[in-house]
């Protein structure tokens, strides 16, 4: 019933964009200056999780890369530190720098290699304000940004005075979709997915319909009903599997969040697991009691409070640890027990080593 699993990945590109030419005008207008050789103008697209900004920026750049020769780039934020973030940039115009090259000599090359325009894609861009990446971007000439981020207001107040000038009125939001259009979405990934008529166009208005418009949530049911189908010896979906998809594309879609998340997410989200439900101030106690250990022999170091509480902000985005209360007395507890670290190993051995000291 499953012909081709792919399809249904978060990082699969549809050859056509639905329903979002409005918001692909936009972007392209941002940067039409640099089909005259100029930089283009800075833009911030917001949006709930799984409404396709990424899809949204990376088809558009694609495009525009395809007709007129423009260069861009995609960097994943999450997690990156000021010099992995430029060493991807400059990965875009030439040759990837060694690990070990030092902070400075990246900025220099950068500003010596980008002669013609460049677009940078910064995505999950909250984890950037931990970086000094932003002004190391904004010194280089030809550089315009693309930045993807859930609350544009929460993301613009963190950010350098430089780069909230050069986003002024640069906003671009997106909304949920329709379910037809939310529908039609889904018609091509089962036409490409699944074995031919193995589900009617019925049954994706009622996946449409129970996602509320969120596009990954919609693609990660139609797999699960597929699953439960195939599982059960169907023929086809039926209307049952496609009722008992929503928990099972719930797990998948918070699992696979939690995998892309930086290292400091996860020991976050295992401190707030071990506990079941924990305060604030104990959290970071727990946190700073257990950090030497847990980044031993890690390339990344701990985490300030005011950071570690932008990494739990990031979890509760992402459906994977709930806030509790009010944020004087606020608790964390996680949502799904079933989706579990890849690290949950290491950290629990760490957690009961240094809990004990």
């Amino acid at each position: 019933m499953i012909a081709d699993r792919s399809v249904f990945d978060d990082k699969y590109a549809p050859q056509r964009l639905l329903h979002r030419d409005a918001a692909v005008d936009r972007l392209a207008t941002a940067l039409a200056p640099t089909k005259r050789g100029q930089q283009g103008d800075d833009l911030l697209i917001e949006g709930s999780p799984g409404v396709g900004k990424t899809v949204l920026a990376r088809h558009t750049l694609s495009q525009l890369s395809e007709r007129h020769d423009l260069d861009y780039t995609h960097v994943e934020c999450m997690g990156a530190s000021t010099a992995s973030i430029i060493r991807e940039v400059l990965a875009a115009v030439g040759p990837k720098p060694a690990t070990n090259t030092p902070l400075e000599d990246l900025c220099l090359s950068l500003r010596e290699r980008v002669e013609d325009p460049l677009v940078v894609i910064l995505d999950e861009a909250s984890d950037i304000h931990d970086t000094k990446a932003l002004d190391r971007l904004a010194d280089v000439t030809g550089i315009s940004l693309v930045v993807i981020c859930y609350d544009a207001a929460e993301w613009l107040t963190h950010a350098p005075r430089r780069i909230t000038h050069r986003l002024h009125g640069q906003t671009l939001t997106l909304d949920r979709y329709g379910t037809d259009e939310l529908a039609d979405i889904l018609e091509p990934r089962a036409e490409k997915g699944l074995d031919h008529g193995v589900v009617a166009r019925r049954q994706l208005e009622m996946i449409a319909d129970e996602v509320a418009g969120i596009a990954r949530f919609g693609i990660y049911s139609l797999l699960a009903a597929a699953t439960l189908a195939q599982d059960r010896d169907h023929h086809t979906v039926r209307d049952e599997d496609v009722a008992g998809a929503y928990p099972l594309a719930r797990e998948w879609m918070r699992q696979a969040a939690l995998d892309s998340l930086s290292f400091h997410h996860h020991l976050l989200y295992a401190l707030v697991r071990d506990a079941g439900e924990i305060d604030g101030e104990t959290l970071h106690d727990r946190y700073d009691a257990v950090a030497d250990r847990a980044y031993d022999g890690r390339s990344r170091t701990p985490l300030a409070e005011r950071s570690q509480r932008r990494k739990l902000r990031k979890l509760d985005e992402y459906d994977l640890v709930e806030r509790l209360g009010s944020t004087r007395d606020r608790r964390y507890a996680v949502i799904d027990q079933s989706v579990r670290s890849g690290y949950d190993i290491d950290l629990s051995r760490v957690l009961q080593s240094g809990l004990q000291d």
